[in-house]
Order: structure tokens, then C-alpha cells, then sequence
């Protein structure tokens, strides 16, 4: 891939700007008494950040709007699943989750939020990836599942021996990290293992693309493997970042790299081969149970029955 040195000098130079004064440049609140009465396992921003899904223990699906300051939910959907929702996902008007209930299920969010179709797999969801034409969803059962939303056709390939914790795909790969302490990358093309990686502690979390591919484990460490020669997925080092918990989500871009992690703290990162730390976000009091990052919005899911809130201040968010 060709790297765009100038537009990454940019957006590094302008996160570093947002986040090395948080307090001076970012609006940030907390979402939790009258809205959520379970801790929150799972968060997803769309439509520039203006609009935020998450999956709390209580079995709520809940949607709030981010433009409007209240911070009352735009719809709240009681028992949405029989299980804790643990990934949330979305395609332009659909909403994908999924469950402990071992059901995917798609939603419709431009008209009435209703549920769409629900997809029944044999073990607990613990991550999906949605696209036009598939689901791809990783399991408890050491599987990996392709569900046709069209025709409803469920299939499962298994190449773990252990949970299958984190996913990542793009028209090519489908990546997959495990309790094994392996990743695997299948070739989506040729439909078979592309490589497997070895691992000294096991990926929780993982996020892909710009020609990298970044692995949060269970001992708080970052691992970065190299992806700009397209396909060779090679590990380019393991970082301690300061964690002292397991990672529990990753985010990055050319700007940043950013942790959640067990241990109550978010931090923002160089996103270089020696990713200091930028920022040490510390507002929950209970452990993160994951992140997500879209427009310079930053949402936090907190087992403190909150999620957390952070954008540039005087920033306007559009439809």
C-alpha cells in the first residue's frame, strides 16, 4: 500500500493537540443514572459519532443521540437478547449484535428500531463483523461463523483450538485471534489458512487496517504486526504501555492508538514503534469492558454502569 506520510503527520499532530490537553480541548461526560441499570459490555458510534448503540447487562439494547445534550435515550429495547450483548456492529440503516444467547440478530435503525431477522449459532457470540452480503461472527465454541442474511444459511469453520476472542476483516482476510495464543488469517479468495501466528500471551482485543494490525493481549501489552507489504503479517514487536489489566479494546488510525484495558484506564498513544502515552483517561471507577472510536468521538463501555464520553469541543455532528 502507498502510506500518506502528510496526511498521517497531520492527524498525529492534531490528536496529539486534542488529547495532550483533555481537560482544555475535550468535551467529555458520563451517560448512567436513569438511563442504564446493568454495567456495559459493549459500545458502538455511527454516523460521525453522532449517534451511539450499547449492549449493558441488563439485556437492554439502548441508542442515545449525541447531538442532543439531555443525554436521554433516543430508544431503549428491553430483553433485546437472553444474554449479555457482547459486540455491536453496524451497516449504514443495520444494526448487527451479538449475544451470550448464541443469537446474531439485525436491526433496523432507520425506521422504528425494530428487529430485523435473528441468526441462531451454537455457542456464545463473542465478536462480528457485518457487510452487505455476510456476517462473520467469532465464538465460544472455537468457531467461526458465516451467516447468509439473505438466505439464512449458517456455516462454521473451525481452526482454534479455544474461544475465539477478537476478529478483524477486509475483502480479503478474515483475522482471527484466540485463547490459544494463536492468530489466524484465512484468505477469504483461496478459502483456506493464509498463516497462523504464535503468541506468548493470548489477544483479547485487535484493530486492522493502514497497513497494520494491532493486538491488545490478557497481560495488558500491545503487540504491532506489519501489514504494508500486503499479506505478510509480520510481528514487528510486543510493548508494555503502562496497563496493569487485561485489554479489553483497540482503536487505531494514523493519528493515534488507543487501550482500554481491565484496569479502569483508557490511554491515547503515539502510533509509532514506541507508543508512549499521550493521555490517561481515568473516569471509571469499575473495569472498561471495551471502546469505540469514530470522528474523534471516544465512547467507553464501563462495568460501573456508565459510558464514558469524549469530543473535541465546538465540534458540530451531521447526519
Amino acid at each position: 500500500m502507498n502510506f500518506n506520510w502528510i496526511e498521517a503527520c497531520m492527524q498525529r499532530e492534531e490528536q496529539y493537540r486534542l488529547w495532550s490537553n483533555v481537560e482544555q480541548n475535550m468535551e467529555h461526560f458520563k451517560i448512567g443514572s436513569g438511563c442504564l441499570y446493568g454495567g456495559v459490555d459493549s459500545v458502538h458510534l455511527m454516523q460521525n459519532g453522532s449517534l451511539l448503540a450499547a449492549g449493558s447487562r441488563d439485556r437492554y439494547l439502548t441508542l442515545w443521540d449525541l447531538k442532543n445534550r439531555d443525554n436521554k435515550p433516543v430508544v431503549s429495547l428491553k430483553a433485546a437478547h437472553q444474554g449479555w450483548i457482547w459486540s455491536i456492529t453496524s451497516l449504514d440503516e443495520t444494526l448487527c449484535t451479538g449475544s451470550w444467547d448464541k443469537y446474531v440478530k439485525l436491526w433496523d435503525i432507520g425506521e422504528g428500531y425494530s428487529e430485523k431477522s435473528k441468526f441462531k449459532c451454537k455457542a456464545a457470540i463473542l465478536c462480528t463483523h457485518y457487510e452487505s452480503n455476510e456476517i462473520i461472527a467469532s465464538s465460544y465454541d472455537k468457531c467461526v461463523y458465516h451467516i447468509d442474511p439473505r438466505s439464512e444459511r449458517i456455516s462454521n469453520q473451525k481452526y482454534h483450538k479455544m474461544a475465539v476472542l477478537c476478529l478483524a476483516v477486509d475483502d480479503r482476510f478474515i483475522i482471527t485471534g484466540s485463547e490459544d495464543n494463536t492468530i489466524v488469517v484465512f484468505d477469504r479468495r483461496a478459502e483456506k489458512i493464509y498463516k497462523t501466528l504464535q503468541l506468548d500471551n493470548y489477544p483479547m482485543c485487535m484493530s486492522y487496517g493502514l497497513g497494520q494490525l494491532w493486538v491488545g493481549d490478557k497481560l495488558g501489552q500491545v503487540t504491532l504486526l506489519d501489514v504494508t507489504t500486503y499479506g505478510d503479517f509480520e510481528i514487528v514487536d510486543t510493548y508494555d504501555v503502562g496497563h496493569m489489566g487485561k485489554l479489553t479494546g483497540i482503536k487505531h488510525s494514523l493519528g493515534s492508538v488507543i487501550t482500554s484495558s481491565m484496569d479502569k484506564t483508557i490511554k491515547i498513544l503515539e502510533p509509532n514503534v514506541e507508543p508512549d502515552a499521550i493521555a490517561t483517561l481515568t473516569s471509571h471507577t469499575m473495569d472498561i469492558a471495551g471502546i469505540s472510536f469514530q470522528n474523534d468521538v471516544l465512547a467507553s463501555a464501563g462495568s460501573d454502569v456508565s459510558i464514558g464520553i469524549w469530543r473535541p469541543k465546538n465540534a458540530t455532528y451531521s447526519l
